[in-house]
């Protein structure tokens, strides 16, 4: 990427301004949520009835038959409980961003991507609990936020986008490999200038960088290295985005499993084969909670 994209790029990211808002309880939400053993349920419930439109989703997620409750909560507080703090993080961070991003620029189906970045979300979280000392709460976070650079290229650079979105349907090759190729940048470059803009952590900014060059992450590389192959996992399970990705994927040959092995000794016992049989057991999980957040779920691709 040349130095005039890069400026191209944060010009553009400073237009967001102009697009509607990002609730006023974002942020202290998410620095709330960021601390899932601190959190208080009342202080959460507190934040979420400031903004109707994420109270109304929390309550209407919490009356899902997925949860199979003899009685919806009437409250946001019973929502809170009934939902459990995580999911309710979930609901902040779709609800949102999702009226940051308008749907109309999408090239697909908004639904597909919360999909995906869920999904992510869920199989890094998992992931994370086979290594000793990992934190499995910032795992599922990175992995949620980490292609926030697809909705910046979307809103900002969206006929580009469409042209790249086109060519990865059309040739099977993976998104970063066709953003590279019709856009001269990617997700990840669209994403770290937003993440700076919104001053997310370090971590977090790095793995939305480089969760596609691992080998270039100059800190946080084992989280880094973490989502990628959570990425990855998800992809090869029907959790990409809506289209078929014809290069083959070797985990354990993938330069991020070295990173990983090194920053977790434990990861050699990990029984790979048993636990893509488990991440196969989540998948309805994730497409159930999409569709609880959404209202309905895309077909399997």
């Amino acid at each position: 990427m040349t130095q005039s994209i890069a400026t191209t790029i944060r010009e553009r990211v400073q237009q967001i301004e102009t697009m509607p808002a990002i609730p006023a309880v974002f942020q202290p939400l998410l620095e709330l949520l960021g601390n899932l053993d601190e959190a208080k349920v009342d202080e959460v419930a507190r934040l979420v009835s400031y903004d109707s439109a994420i109270a109304a989703q929390c309550l209407h997620m919490a009356a899902s038959p997925l949860f199979g409750l003899s009685q919806p909560p009437k409250s946001i507080k019973g929502a809170v409980i009934s939902l459990g703090l995580r999911r309710v993080e979930t609901i902040l961070l779709t609800c949102c961003l999702g009226q940051a991003f308008p749907a109309k620029n999408w090239p697909i189906d908004p639904t597909i991507f919360w999909r995906h970045s869920l999904g992510c979300a869920l199989v890094c979280q998992k992931f994370s609990e086979k290594l000793a000392t990992a934190d499995h709460e910032k795992a599922y976070m990175a992995g949620l936020l980490h292609d926030i650079g697809f909705m910046v290229n979307c809103l900002v650079f969206s006929q580009e986008f469409a042209t790249a979105m086109a060519t990865a349907f059309r040739e099977g090759t993976s998104l970063d490999t066709a953003e590279r190729a019709t856009m001269g940048f990617t997700h990840c470059d669209a994403g770290q200038a937003l993440a700076e803009k919104w001053n997310l952590a370090d971590d977090i900014t790095e793995v939305i960088s480089h969760h596609h060059t691992v080998e270039q992450s100059q800190k946080s590389q084992a989280l880094v290295a973490l989502v990628h192959l959570g990425d990855l996992l998800c992809r090869m399970r029907d959790l990409g985005y809506g289209y078929y990705e014809r290069h083959k994927v070797d985990l354990i040959s993938d330069p991020a499993w070295a990173i990983l092995s090194r920053e977790y000794r434990n990861l050699e016992t990990v029984d790979l084969v048993r636990f893509t049989f488990e991440l196969d057991e989540a998948v309805e999980e994730i497409h159930a909670l999409v569709a609880a957040v959404f209202g309905s779920t895309p077909a399997h691709s």
